[in-house]
């Protein structure tokens, strides 16, 4: 049997005049080590519903800011490194994954996206508003693990990890503010910022962590379990389109 293909969103180069669409190699082997097929799926807004066709799960990796529009408000000064075509592109993907039930993952930019895109808000940057004096944004050591996350005990994100708290890595400034009617808030760093949602019941499953699990997979088995449970929900609902 064919192994279920998984689509991955994929970052736009910042030179505006190139066609470039980016994904790291992390990614791909957290992808193929839990045995799914990743394919990179441009953003052709206009495409949506051929490429969700070719899928059986949606993967939306991290990157830069959300521009605030779609959240109502103003753009804080400190969010940076838009990309428009992408957020217009994954919004419109989400939507239409979640009308067909499609098992989706949202990492770090990923999970915040897709809380945007199913009616939730986010803070633009958690040291302002959020009021954290905690440090999220790890750029310089993206693969260390900075900070613990606890996990609500009844979540499927507890149940895939198999504990309710964590040592995760943090590349990040922008966080969920209020979860989607459809989400559910499943796990907090110390200072109280959301860093996991989810909504894995009826059959269905969407997960997001605000941290980057495929940056430690290799190492950390329970982090490479959260791609081995999203390619069997992937797997699952292929079996159901038949």
């Amino acid at each position: 049997m064919k192994d279920p293909v998984i689509g991955l969103t994929a970052l736009r180069s910042p030179d505006q005049s190139s066609y470039h669409h980016i994904l790291t190699g992390p990614y791909v082997r957290a992808v193929t080590g839990a045995g799914g097929y990743p394919i990179v799926v441009p953003s052709i807004v206009d495409r949506c519903d051929q490429a969700l066709d070719m899928m059986d799960g949606l993967l939306l990796i991290g990157g830069g800011d959300i521009e605030a529009k779609h959240l109502g408000v103003e753009n804080h000064p400190k969010a940076k490194f838009f990309n428009p075509l992408r957020d217009e592109f994954e919004l419109a993907m989400i939507k239409k994954a979640a009308d067909r039930k499609m098992p989706m993952f949202g990492i770090c930019r990923g999970m915040q996206i897709m809380n945007v895109a199913l009616g939730g808000s986010l803070y633009q940057d958690i040291n302002d508003e959020q009021g954290t004096a905690f440090d999220h944004m790890r750029e310089q050591t993206p693969d260390k693990l900075v900070h613990s996350v606890s996990i609500a005990p009844d979540s499927c994100l507890a149940s895939i990890l198999g504990t309710t708290s964590a040592s995760v890595n943090s590349v990040h400034h922008q966080a969920v503010r209020d979860p989607a009617p459809a989400l559910r808030a499943v796990a907090w760093a110390p200072d109280g910022v959301v860093e996991g949602i989810e909504s894995c019941g009826n059959g269905g499953f969407m997960l997001g962590v605000q941290w980057h699990p495929e940056r430690i997979a290799e190492t950390m088995p329970e982090q490479r379990r959260l791609f081995e449970r999203f390619v069997k929900a992937a797997e699952g609902y292929r079996e159901k389109k038949g």
